[in-house]
């Protein structure tokens, strides 16, 4: 997600810094680490970082390198307007920093708190018992909010005005985030969304892959709001509540799938980025097919889909629906 516009009962570990140390009873299964000197140092020396600083910083910490990889793979350019306004605004007003410091803290705290039914929650949508490990990086004033890259690697922008230092609102996202790191190593159809489409079928591909692979994530941090309910949520779940929205959201995926036959690749690529992703037509369309297939065969049958892959995810929300919300399946 960009600011312009992430079974076996497994457990999570949650640590500030770069370390995470397995608790008493860890075993296989989910474990996340929480990185927040990237963050910490840009808002501890915010005269610094804006002065002389940024370059150092970038290339130092670990949370800004994934950043400039989330730039590089999704073609969006480095602007540094964000960063300069952000750091001039909490000189400004010093008390931001302290609010930015306290939900940092709030977010890593109550996740450790609340690592068991995080980890029952997430799992409870993955149909793998094999262990998987996700990081997550809190940074300052970056354009992406909230992103996974490098197969387990999660940026959240903890300065988001997003948030309204809400922390239950910051750890729905993060929820969502790790979801990614759980899909992309049980689908077999994450090669689609690692590697660039070259021609109408892999698009297509691509366009059912990322379907999934977001629905999944939206509709499982959506989820969440049972356990974490938050009066700051995210805008895909004010839209997945909304009929009409969903309605819409079906019909872009399907302009998308119709453009496949006509459109040259690059426009094709420029198209997923403004409907699927900036429009949230992936987030919404998917989300939506998770809801209604849930409802109809419970989540554990949900969660096997998840290996099955994006087309049998499709076809089993096809069977369920009315033709009026049914996506187009391509034969291949």
């Amino acid at each position: 997600m960009i600011r312009a516009i992430v079974a076996m009962l497994a457990p999570l570990l949650i640590s500030t810094g770069a370390l995470s140390q397995p608790a008493e009873r860890a075993e296989p299964g989910l474990t996340i680490s929480f990185d927040d000197s990237a963050a910490r140092y840009v808002l501890e020396n915010p005269a610094n970082a804006l002065a002389d600083e940024r370059e150092t910083i970038w290339n130092t910490f670990e949370g800004y390198r994934i950043t400039l990889v989330w730039h590089e793979k999704s073609s969006f350019p480095i602007t540094w307007d964000l960063w300069e306004n952000g750091l001039n605004r909490f000189l400004e007003d010093t008390s931001l920093i302290g609010k930015t410091l306290s939900l940092a803290d709030s977010l890593t705290n109550k996740a450790q708190r609340e690592q068991y039914s995080i980890a029952r929650h997430i799992s409870s949508y993955l149909s793998t018992t094999g262990p998987i490990h996700a990081s997550v990086y809190l940074v300052a004033f970056t354009i992406p909010y909230a992103f996974c890259v490098e197969q387990n690697k999660i940026g959240i922008d903890i300065t988001g005005e997003e948030w309204s230092f809400d922390t239950d609102c910051v750890l729905n996202t993060t929820i969502h985030e790790i979801y990614h790191v759980g899909f992309r190593l049980n689908s077999p159809d994450y090669r689609y969304i690692k590697e660039d489409p070259v021609d109408e079928e892999t698009f297509i591909r691509f366009c059912y892959a990322y379907l999934q692979s977001e629905g999944m994530a939206t509709y499982v941090s959506y989820k969440a709001l049972d356990l974490f309910p938050s009066d700051y949520r995210h805008a895909d779940f004010d839209l997945l509540e909304d009929d009409s929205k969903v309605k819409k959201a079906f019909s872009r995926v399907g302009m998308l799938l119709d453009y496949a036959r006509t459109l040259e690749i690059d426009s094709l690529e420029k198209e997923a980025w403004d409907i699927g992703v900036s429009k949230r037509a992936f987030y919404i369309a998917g989300a939506y097919m998770a809801k209604v297939i849930e409802e109809k065969h419970g989540p554990e049958f949900l969660a096997g889909l998840v290996s099955k892959g994006s087309l049998q995810f499709a076809r089993e929300y096809n069977a369920i629906v009315p033709d009026d919300y049914r996506i187009a399946l391509a034969v291949f």
